[in-house]
């Protein structure tokens, strides 16, 4: 009986995530009748692909036992360059950004990795200088691209009735778990993220992981600017603002440890859905804007407290 209870016990540990998702969702079907609707479920899909494939890149990054503040900046200077290269071919405006997402994530892990500088401080001064660079390209204009190109496949058009851009993000967090939990670069991300200087000493080189993990992060926030500049044309230099807390507050909730070593793509899901749906309610009922960050932030201090407190047992 008491092995049945631990395995109950330990159960309800590891899938914590999704029981609460199940309960949340049940519990606003049934107080909210507009919520169950359809197209409320719809609706929070497409309002989730942006932060969820943001926040598959950043999970890689936060196993390896570093963080990347820069996201939301890095998210409005390549959609804004995605825009101006759309202007003039549509493939430019997907190859462009793709590759400066690489250059991107070589400049946070050099800077991180070469110096041995915190990955907050440092990317936090990604953040300050990305955003400057945003600001710089449009001298804060709002710009739009081409309408009616196949370019906005991606983000308007819909396949059983399933908006496209849903699709990309499951494609996106099947592909990150399949090179997490599959691939040596997945395991030796853990390992690093665990124990770095144990991990060194094993052979592994963890620069080239972390510095992998950051570009990793940032090709996944190009691959999100495709998404939402196919969908909205208009773009701005501030439009990824506060896409970092976001991200960060899905993948810890999620259950992915800010210490490094622990995490999946499929529980970050779960932490986008769970945010999401949180927020949906919040805006069914109209509740202030300020609630929501205050949710957000109990959610992000609580999250951080457990972890904290099962890697201490």
């Amino acid at each position: 009986m008491n092995n049945k209870k631990q395995i109950f016990i330990n159960i309800l540990k590891e899938q914590s995530q999704i029981i609460i998702l199940i309960i949340f969702v049940v519990v606003f079907s049934i107080i909210s009748p507009d919520f169950r609707t359809a197209g409320n479920f719809i609706n929070l899909l497409k309002q989730v692909t942006v932060i969820g494939v943001i926040s598959c890149g950043l999970t890689m990054v936060v196993i390896t036992g570093c963080l990347d503040l820069s996201v939301g900046s890095v998210f409005s200077m390549l959609g804004l360059i995605a825009i101006l290269c759309q202007q003039h071919s549509n493939l430019l405006g997907i190859a462009v950004p793709l590759a400066i997402a690489v250059a991107v994530g070589l400049f946070n892990g050099f800077i991180v990795t070469k110096y041995n500088v915190n990955s907050i401080i440092a990317t936090l001064g990604s953040l300050s200088l990305f955003s400057g660079i945003a600001l710089l390209i449009t001298n804060g204009a709002i710009i739009s691209g081409r309408t009616r190109t196949w370019y906005g496949i991606i983000g308007r058009g819909k396949m059983l009735e399933i908006p496209n851009h849903v699709f990309v993000l499951f494609l996106v967090a099947i592909i990150f778990h399949i090179i997490l939990s599959r691939t040596s670069f997945g395991r030796k991300a853990k390992y690093v993220g665990t124990n770095r200087a144990a991990a060194q000493i094993a052979g592994i080189k963890t620069k080239k992981i972390r510095t992998i993990a950051f570009v990793i992060s940032s090709l996944s926030v190009a691959i999100a600017v495709l998404i939402y500049t196919s969908r909205m044309t208009p773009a701005s230099p501030i439009m990824g603002v506060g896409f970092e807390f976001d991200a960060v507050t899905a993948v810890v909730i999620g259950g992915t440890s800010l210490a490094g070593g622990k995490g999946s793509i499929f529980r970050t899901i779960i932490g986008v859905l769970l945010l999401a749906t949180i927020i949906n309610v919040l805006t069914l009922y109209n509740f202030p804007f300020a609630f929501q960050s205050i949710i957000k932030g109990m959610l992000i201090i609580t999250a951080i407290v457990i972890d904290v407190r099962a890697r201490k047992k």
